[in-house]
């Protein structure tokens, strides 16, 4: 779709037909149904490769639509809030995807027509974004196991959805994980060792509602740490049901801690993923961007 098509829309609605095994399509073509029945004008348009997402966002924010809606998984939103960093369009979100985490920490629902009611109530929030090297991400930056087992989700066909789909992969990944040697540096000071993972987030929880880090906050101007330090599989296996709720915040070898950045070094490159995306490799920079995003939402805090 060209550009001047969506001129002067109040908003686009930008859907990754392929998400959720095809229900994002569907349940983008409810929202869309339900926001124009209510008044608003707009287009919906459809992604077919990477990239798309943010080609299609950057022509409605060169166009000065005011809300651009995001359809699809965490992947989609990844791509979007990547345009709409710092500026005054908003962002709304129609969860369609695996995982929906950040749909999840902002109170948006899972059922479409609910989702596109939080769009039409107007009540907007600012948040925070990470930006990891040149990229922003919206929930969480993994490494070590958390990004082994995104590889693994990205590049599988999963039998499952949400949680099912992270703890298939988990459990597969677990069997060969090596503990790699990284250095970490932050306003915490510094951690040098093996670990299990480091993750560091924006938002509480990844994989579908795993709370990795229960303290995090979408809007107080620091990011949280999870660091996770070598130890057997036993104890994994033991400790891993907790991050349900939280409980393995309790166990000796986790450390949670705020930074406002963090670099981190490793002897040999290890990847990094953001929003389940693969982003870069170490080295590598983190830090808060401090008010980055206008989102539409219904809870204030999360």
């Amino acid at each position: 779709m060209k550009p001047s098509h969506i001129h002067q829309s109040d908003f686009l609605l930008i859907v990754n037909p392929t998400a959720g095994k095809g229900r994002a399509r569907l349940r983008a073509g409810e929202a869309y149904r339900h926001l124009t029945a209510a008044g608003l004008s707009g287009e919906m348009v459809f992604t077919r490769r990477r990239g798309d997402g943010a080609r299609l966002a950057a022509e409605g924010l060169a166009q000065g639509v005011p809300r651009i809606i995001a359809c699809g998984g965490d992947g989609t939103i990844h791509e979007v809030v990547n345009v709409l960093a710092y500026s005054e369009a908003i962002l709304g979100i129609l969860p369609g995807g695996k995982g929906n985490d950040l749909a999840r920490a902002l109170g948006i629902p899972h059922h479409p027509i609910a989702a596109a009611g939080v769009i039409l109530s107007g009540t907007v929030r600012t948040i925070d974004l990470g930006r990891l090297n040149d990229r922003y991400f919206s929930t969480i930056a993994a490494l070590g196991f958390d990004a082994e087992v995104s590889r693994q989700v990205n590049e599988m066909q999963m039998p499952f959805a949400g949680v099912g789909t992270y703890l298939y992969a988990a459990l597969k990944t677990l069997w060969h994980y090596q503990c790699p040697h990284i250095r970490l540096t932050g306003d915490f000071g510094r951690f040098e060792g093996d670990i299990f993972l480091t993750a560091t987030g924006n938002s509480s929880s990844y994989g579908g509602g795993l709370q990795i880090l229960p303290p995090a906050s979408l809007d107080d101007g620091v990011l949280d740490v999870c660091i996770i330090k070598a130890v057997p599989r036993r104890t994994i296996l033991r400790m891993f049901p907790t991050v349900f709720w939280g409980g393995h915040t309790a166990h000796p070898a986790v450390t949670i801690t705020q930074t406002r950045h963090l670099s981190v070094e490793s002897p040999t490159p290890l990847w990094f993923f953001a929003d389940g995306e693969p982003i870069c490799s170490t080295p590598a920079s983190i830090e808060v961007a401090a008010g980055a995003l206008r989102v539409f939402a219904t809870s204030r805090r999360g």
